[in-house]
């Protein structure tokens, strides 16, 4: 027989975050800094969790495996898209 339980915790399911850290480091982060990472998973993994969270975020690539994110002002990111959506009309 099946034993039933009520007002059990559901304890918060799901893999651990692999880079915690630079995800915790991002979050640190004011307007218009950066932090150089050595490996594209980082960068993918702060991009992906930036994305969800709606947090502008960008990156370059410094060396072949070197790359620098940035986290950006938000108006200056839509003055941007804006710039250049304003210019592909002219056009």
């Amino acid at each position: 027989m099946i034993k039933i339980e009520k007002n059990m915790p559901i304890s918060k399911g799901g893999r651990p975050r692999k880079y915690k850290e630079y995800i915790d480091a991002f979050d640190g982060m004011s307007l218009n800094e950066s932090f150089l990472v050595n490996d594209y998973k980082i960068v993918d993994s702060v991009r992906r969790y930036a994305w969800k969270q709606k947090i502008p975020c960008k990156f370059r690539t410094i060396a072949k495996d070197s790359y620098r994110i940035y986290k950006v002002n938000e108006s200056w990111f839509i003055i941007i898209i804006n710039c250049k959506v304003h210019e592909l009309r002219i056009v």
